[in-house]
């Protein structure tokens, strides 16, 4: 008859041999999870410091544009800050300025007052026209017209994410990467202007375009495949209101599936995904 020990779980106690080896594989466990828990948190990527002042609202009143997209210029003693104005949930904010012209009429280069949330990051802010069209609190005219000048400059061929910016700036974290793409499809395809981060050639830091196409055309439905990735493009570059746009010639984009972003060594990888 066979010794070997065999241990029924009714039984006071277990045999020896049971016991040494549970006794090896809890020392184990106790060692490794400490050190699987402190890789996590050691390497993982950190969340940014983007804000959403959520059941708060603020009063901004700034010159109001159309072009290229809703945005609220907006100064004081020591700067100007050019806000890109979005709707309130998944949305943009151009149906709300067009309901809100219907009562005032042209907004555009008038002086506006807007009540909504904050969203800001990144050198970047955004206004939530939270309450929709009551967001609207009063306008008048300028003193002196307001000149839409649009800069050209130049043509330009780099690399970057097409990114939902309401979700990206404050309101969702990781509000990028393909574990927000779907969320962003939604938030594009409501009308939130697309917006293209890149790494400089000359640094390490995050610049932010919006996007249009080569003729300065809306391209929300065109460029929701790409959201979440990493591609590259060819676009000329213009400057209205503050903000840069990349005019994007759509068949020069070329997605991350395509290349090999091994062969780059100015970007890192890691900030893309």
């Amino acid at each position: 008859m066979s010794k070997d020990e065999f241990y029924i779980g009714w039984q006071e106690e277990m045999p020896p041999s049971n016991k040494r080896f549970i006794k090896r594989i809890l020392i184990g466990l106790f060692i490794l999870i400490p050190l699987f828990l402190m890789y996590g948190v050691l390497f993982q990527k950190p969340f940014n410091h983007h804000q959403f002042e959520f059941g708060t609202l603020t009063e901004l009143t700034g010159i109001y544009h159309d072009n290229p997209v809703p945005i609220l210029e907006v100064s004081n003693e020591d700067s100007t800050a050019f806000i890109l104005l979005v709707g309130f949930g998944k949305f943009g904010a151009e149906e709300i300025i067009s309901d809100i012209e219907k009562e005032q009429g042209n907004l555009d280069g008038k002086e506006v007052t807007f009540a909504g949330t904050l969203i800001y990051g990144d050198g970047v802010t955004l206004l939530e026209l939270t309450n929709q069209e009551d967001s609207y609190v009063s306008s008048k005219d300028l003193k002196t017209e307001n000149v839409d000048e649009v800069e050209d400059l130049g043509e330009f061929e780099w690399y970057g994410e097409i990114l939902d910016p309401k979700c990206y700036f404050g309101v969702m974290k990781p509000g990028e990467g393909k574990i927000h793409k779907s969320c962003a499809i939604r938030c594009l395809s409501g009308g939130i202007p697309p917006v293209m981060r890149v790494i400089p050639h000359y640094g390490s830091e995050y610049n932010y375009y919006l996007v249009r196409g080569k003729n300065g055309e809306k391209v929300n439905e065109e460029v929701l495949k790409y959201i979440g990735e990493s591609i590259d493009y060819s676009a000329t570059i213009t400057q209205q209101n503050g903000w840069k746009v990349l005019n994007i010639d759509l068949e020069s984009i070329k997605a991350e599936r395509d290349y090999d972003l091994k062969d780059l060594d100015v970007l890192n990888r890691d900030d893309y995904e």
